[in-house]
Formats: structure tokens, sequence, C-alpha cells
């Protein structure tokens, strides 16, 4: 036999009861084997006080058919037994028992000379246990030495409490590292969780064992169901919502976690952290009315944070509601320090609405924080490009490129830094791209001619050609522009995806689909591209793989009214 691990000072150590042999068991109780255990465990974290007082509790272990289990003991050890047994140097009294028909034995027994200083018998019931607990501990409290009274009894009886018991001791088996024989593990939790909900120590329990499977990563569906049934009948506290909320999270039940979440911070909305995991789970579901109705509570009481108000921004932003994410992001800019998520949330809704200075500004502060925070970085450049400071904006693409950016956003930070690089290129790209805009073809036309002339060696200079050609109908001008565009950077994916356009509508349908397979791997983020890759695979038949693309599209935020434009264009079959 072994103990579990019961390292420190001990001032008394209690041994599981023995149980007598023969004993029937009670309707409405929990078993003897269980009571043996889970009352001498009860009566250690009394005397404990919900410390540390240096009781401890010592259920016994061994081997049975070669697998470790609980010991059933028939009869109570012999005091020096019980002193080899404990491994407590330090202990000075060592307490035992024996459950009997009627009644219980208990004894206490001197740890250094082995006298036995307690030995009586108290009335046992298996429908009233904890009963005994009273006067246990108040003997024990007296041998020790300490003062106080004892505790009252636990506030749970009947099939209640028993079923709380075994509980207790399915929790206490996996918390050892024991297998546990029962073909339904849950069934205890399920009937607690029935008949006391509205206890305390009931949630408390019920929550500890749901933690334990999902740890031991057992039962998650059904551990999310004994979540939900426990959320709809317990009352309401901030701390069991947050716990069904975190638990919910990780057995997968994303609506229940954030239902959960939102009812602890409607419980203290003064609690930035409940306020703002709750609109990030809400958000996440798309269940924007609730993150609104939240974040606008705490606002209401002037305790929204700016995490919580930037999750409002997006709420805003997602619903396409531009005044409310303005209104917002200049409610942000007031505030003295703002989290580096919330500043790169903020400066990309700068930036959308060429808000470049306000934007380079908190970019700039938060980077102060951070300064290798890469997509901090890449929005400072961004900034830049918009202002003019093309250098500054090619360090800052460097620094970005060089801490890691987003995979889906470093083929645009590669593309913005090769126009940086070059004298004349950004500004010369953004007045062609303002001409084509403007649907002002003559004037796109020149300023994409003057920009080859000044910047002859770069490949986005011949494909800005190339596309201003193509969007004037001259096809094989363009064709022979972006293959110029090509030869000067066969990684070139604008260049790659155009020119698979071209080719598709000219019928070359084979060398189109391949010059925008090759676009979508430089770029696989890129949702025009896969639009477009579509559009090829339909037109050579894999209408599987259209609708593949065209789902990834969707994914990758492409404009709806282009969806469904793609989709119609498309067989039914895809």
């Amino acid at each position: 036999m072994r103990t579990l691990d019961t390292a420190g000072m001990a001032a008394a150590v209690v041994f599981a009861f023995a149980v007598a042999d023969g004993l029937a068991p009670v309707v409405g109780a929990a078993p003897y084997d269980v009571l043996a255990r889970q009352v001498p465990r009860l009566l250690v974290t009394r005397l404990n006080g919900g410390g540390d007082r240096g009781v401890r509790f010592f259920p016994f272990l061994g081997k049975i058919d070669g697998e470790r289990t609980f010991l059933r003991l028939g009869a109570m050890l012999e005091p020096q037994a019980l002193v080899q047994l404990h491994r407590q140097g330090d202990a000075r009294l060592l307490c035992d028992g024996m459950l009997r028909s009627g009644f219980l034995h208990f004894r206490v027994v001197d740890a250094i000379d082995q006298r036995v200083l307690a030995d009586h018998e108290l009335p046992f019931d298996p429908c009233r246990p904890l009963d005994a607990l009273v006067r246990l501990e108040f003997d024990l409290m007296g041998l020790l030495g300490w003062s106080g009274r004892p505790q009252p009894a636990p506030d749970l009886g009947g099939e209640a409490l028993g079923w709380f018991l075994v509980l207790k001791d399915a929790l206490l088996r996996r918390e050892a590292d024991l297998a546990d024989p029962a073909d339904d593990p849950l069934r205890p939790a399920r009937r607690c969780v029935e008949l006391a909900a509205a206890n305390a120590e009931v949630q408390e329990l019920v929550l500890a064992f749901a933690a334990q499977l999902l740890r031991a990563g057992q039962q998650r569906a059904e551990v999310a169901v004994l979540l939900r049934d426990l959320a709809a009948v317990a009352p309401a506290t901030t701390a069991a919502c947050e716990r069904i909320s975190a638990l919910a999270q990780a057995a997968g039940d994303q609506a229940l976690a954030a239902t959960t979440a939102a009812r602890a911070a409607a419980l203290e909305p003064q609690r930035s952290d409940l306020v703002e995991r709750a609109a990030a789970l809400l958000f996440r579901l798309e269940r924007h009315d609730e993150v609104r109705a939240l974040v606008d509570a705490a606002r209401a009481r002037g305790v929204a944070s700016e995490a919580a108000l930037a999750q409002l921004a997006a709420v805003c932003d997602r619903t396409g509601d531009r005044a409310g994410r303005r209104a917002l992001t200049d409610e942000l800019l007031q505030r003295d320090r703002l989290p580096v998520p919330v500043a790169r949330l903020v400066v990309s809704f700068l930036l959308e609405e060429g808000r470049a200075a306000p934007a380079r500004d908190v970019a700039a502060r938060a980077l102060v924080e951070e300064p290798r925070h890469a997509m901090l970085l890449f929005e400072l450049a961004r900034a830049d490009l918009l202002l003019g400071a093309t250098e500054a904006a090619a360090r800052a693409l460097r620094a970005a490129l060089a801490a890691g950016v987003l995979p889906e956003v470093e083929p645009q930070a590669r593309r913005l830094l090769r126009l940086a690089e070059v004298p004349g290129l950004w500004s010369g790209s953004r007045a062609v791209e303002d001409a084509l805009a403007a649907n002002d073809l003559p004037r796109a036309l020149a300023v994409a001619r003057d920009l080859v002339r000044r910047a002859a060696t770069a490949a986005d200079a011949w494909y800005l050609l190339g596309l201003v050609h193509h969007r004037r109908g001259n096809e094989r001008r363009a064709e022979r522009l972006l293959r110029r565009a090509l030869r000067r950077d066969p990684d070139c994916a604008d260049a790659h995806n155009r020119l698979g356009i071209l080719l598709l509508t000219r019928g070359a349908l084979q060398d189109g689909h391949g010059h925008l397979l090759r676009a979508h791997a430089l770029a696989p983020h890129d949702a025009s591209t896969r639009l477009h890759l579509a559009q090829a695979c339909g037109l050579l038949g894999d209408q599987t793989a259209a609708a593949l693309h065209v789902a990834a599209a969707e994914r990758l935020g492409a404009e709806p009214s282009l969806v469904a434009a793609v989709r119609r264009s498309l067989p039914p079959s895809a």
C-alpha cells in the first residue's frame, strides 16, 4: 500500500476508514467504500479550514489484478502499522476508523508513542453520513489544542448528498491517476445537477470534474451537454458563469461559452476583462446586437475599456455602420494609451478612411511598446506611403518582413516594398490606379507611359501599362507588356493574374489557367485570383474545383456581389 503525495508538515493524519464485511447497500446513500474515503477526507477539509493547518488525508492504494486502485480494508490496522504507513515524521496524531452497521468506530493514536488517545463509537447513518463530522472535528480540535467551534454540517442531504460523495470519490480517483470503473463517468455529475444545482459546493465539484475530463481529452461532447444543463438551472453568479464559459470553450461549445461569458459580464460590468472576453466571443459568432448591448452598458457606466470599444467598432465595420465606426475610432483617439491590438485595429480603420496622419501617430506610439510588432510596422509603412514618405515606408516594410508579417499580408508587403524602393514608382502607381478608378483611360495611359520611362527596370511599371492597355481593349499589346513585366520579375503575382484573365477571354484556357495558378501560389490569400481560378476551372469543365475556389474566395472576404456573379456563371452542378 502507498499514499498520495502528502508533502508538508502534518499535525494529524486521517486514514481512510475500514469497512466491515457484509454491509448491505443502502438505497439513496453512497456506497460504503465511498463513505470510507469521503467522510475522513471531508473531516480533513474541515479541520484545515479552507487553508492548510497540517491535517492530511491518507487513502490506501494498491494493486488488484495488476491495476492500481483504492484498497478496501476489512479491519482497522494496529497502531504501529499506521505509524509505518503515514510517512509523516512530524505528525502528532493518527486517526482511523471503521464503518459498521449503524455506527462508526473512531480512533486517535499518538504518532510518537502509539498510545490510543481516543477510541469510541458514534451512531452512523449512511443516508446522513456527515452528521458525525461535528463530533469528530470537536474531538480532534481538542486533542490538537485548537480553539474555536466546529463548522456546522454541510447543507446537503438525502440522495443529493449520496451522489455528491460519489462524484467527489470519482474526482479523487482521477486526481490519483486511477482508472475509473464506471461505464458512465458523468452520471454522478448529472445527478448532482438534477438534484442540487443551486448548491455552491455541488456547482464547484461538478465543474472540477468536468475540467478533469477535459484536461484528459475525454467526453468533450458529453461535458458540453452537462455544462448546458448546469447553466440552465444553477443560480447565475459571476464565478460560476466565468468557469462554465471557460470549460464550455474547452469543450467546443462556443455558443454556451459566449452566452455565459455575457452573463458574467452583465453581473459585473465594471470588470473590463469580463466585458472584453464576452464581446470577443459574441463577435466570433456574429451575435452583433449582443456585443452592442454589452459594450453600450459598459459605456453608460463610464467603464468601457479600449478593447471593448474596439470590439464595438469592429461590429460597426462588419455591419456596414461606417458612421458608428468613425465615431468610435475618434473616441479611441482621445484615449491616452491604446493597447497594441487596439492600436492596430484603429490604424487599419484610419487608413481605410484615408486619414494617414493620425494613423501614423497611433502606429508610432504603439511601436514604442512593441518595436518589432510586424503588423504595426506594416501599417506604419502604409501610412508613410500615403503621406509620401517612401524612404521611411521602405524601412518599415523591411523591418515588418524581417519580423514576420502574417502570411496573407506578405505578398502585399513585398509589392509595397518594391514600389517604395524605386523613386517615383509609388506615386506613379497611385496616379494610374486613381485614373483607372475614375475611368479616365487617356490619363491612365499617359501616366503609365511616363512611369515606364522613369522606372523601366520595375516589373510593376510594365504591369500597370499592360493593365491600362487591357482596360482599353488592346489585348495583344497588353499581353506583350504583361509578359515583359514577368521577364523582369517572374514572381509578379499581379502580372500573372492579369495575364491569366486576358488569356481566358481569348480562349487560351490552359495557358490562362497556368498563370492564374502561379498568381495563386504567389498570393494564396488573394480573393480575386480565387474567383478568376473558379472561372477558369468552369471553362475547363472542372466544376468541383470551380466551386471550391468560389467558396475559398468567399471565406477570404471577396465582394459578395462578385461571388454571386461568378456562381451564376458556373453550371448548376458546381
